[in-house]
């Protein structure tokens, strides 16, 4: 049978669930058997490695990425073209990883928002060396970067404890094999910035061609609520209903959808309106899914077996099948546009109750990261 398909999605998923290196200190400096990609478009791929201080005073750290991960990605879903975007998700200060320098890979570059999500509400605050040197070695060296010097790619370091005391690794090290790279490296300080201990910090971020912030990881963190909130969640349900999933590895990331709908609810109602805006964009693609797999051309309907569809399509004709994709396709489409829409009455609202109430959230983990995204963007011409 033949049918056309609008295009849903512009992004490739490469779903990397890695639960962890094993990477002794004995190993530092040794190169990781890691493949890099290599996107049809590099110039729109964009890789994001986010590396998070999981020592015990770093909770709030790790609590303030939970609340605002969505809105990060949210900060890229208005660009034009759509871009590629992975985000890789590394912790260090592990009270569980001493084998491995303290560090660990919880996932590596991936298109799979939900996973990073999953890794990062799954992350504990215990108490372990805080290794930063250690973390960039892995974030350098054990990451699958996109193999092109038109990719833009980041790494975002944030911790309180001086950069330089891994008795192994040093991170000047580091940071010159990130500008060899062309990896930009974002030093963000949890602290005063004229402390003593910032000094590494910056430094880092000079060597490394990144920029050093400082921020107040306790109380920085600025959320607020808008009347459209409660709409933005409902139809960020009402999209899942739409999803199709393919098999049983679809029907286990639909159930990962859901459960990270459930844990951006919990934190607010302002983290679930940022989810539901990266979910009716490009950047959240679901090639689980059989409108996403049908639209980005990795499926072919007539090939599929009546075992891979969900049980409701199952038995039908093709012909019935295509027409139910096409009300399919249009209703998703329809709550897409319905979300952008309430999404930008409420960037309107959030900024006029930012300056209306005299909120400040220049010290703000996402603040730091967004900052430096729009910067890098910039540079390259986005």
């Amino acid at each position: 049978m033949t049918g056309q398909f609008n295009r849903l999605a512009t992004c490739t998923i490469l779903c990397f669930a890695l639960a962890g290196v094993a990477w002794g200190q004995e190993a530092a400096g040794a190169e990781l058997a890691r493949d890099s990609w290599e996107p049809d478009h590099p110039e729109q791929a964009i890789d994001v490695a986010i590396a998070l201080d999981t020592s015990g005073s770093m909770k709030s750290l790790t609590d303030a990425a939970r609340l605002k991960l969505w809105e990060i990605v949210q900060e890229l879903t208005l660009m034009e073209p759509a871009p590629t975007l992975r985000v890789a998700l590394l912790s260090y200060g592990r009270k569980d990883q001493s084998q491995a320098g303290w560090v660990r890979l919880e996932t590596d570059l991936t298109t799979d928002l939900d996973l990073v999500s999953e890794r990062l509400f799954a992350l504990d605050s215990e108490g372990g060396a805080e290794y930063v040197a250690r973390v960039m070695q892995l974030a350098l060296k054990g990451l699958s970067w996109t193999n092109s010097d038109e990719a833009l790619k980041l790494v975002f370091i944030a911790g309180n404890e001086p950069a330089d005391q891994d008795p192994l690794v040093n991170f000047r090290d580091m940071s010159d094999e990130a500008r060899r790279k062309g990896i930009f490296v974002h030093a963000i300080f949890c602290g005063q910035p004229e402390h003593e201990l910032a000094e590494t910090w910056k430094e880092l971020a000079d060597r490394a061609q990144g920029q050093f912030a400082s921020i107040d990881h306790r109380s920085g963190t600025v959320v607020v609520e808008s009347p459209v909130d409660a709409e933005l969640g409902a139809l960020s349900a009402a999209i899942n209903e739409t999803f199709l999933p393919l098999g049983e590895e679809g029907v286990k990331r639909q159930e990962g959808v859901l459960q990270q709908d459930a844990n951006a609810q919990k934190l607010s109602p302002a983290a679930a309106a940022s989810r539901a805006l990266v979910k009716a964009s490009p950047l959240y693609s679901a090639e689980w899914d059989l409108v996403d797999a049908l639209a980005a051309g990795k499926v072919d309907l007539v090939a599929l077996q009546d075992s891979e569809l969900p049980e409701s399509l199952r038995g039908m004709s093709d012909t019935e099948l295509a027409l139910y994709l096409d009300e399919v396709t249009f209703a998703r489409q329809a709550l897409r546009q319905r979300i952008a829409e309430l999404g930008e009455q409420r960037r309107r609202y959030v900024v006029e109750q930012m300056k209306a109430r005299g909120l400040d959230d220049a010290r703000a983990f996402d603040t730091a990261v967004r900052r430096a995204l729009r910067e890098r963007l910039a540079e390259k011409g986005w």
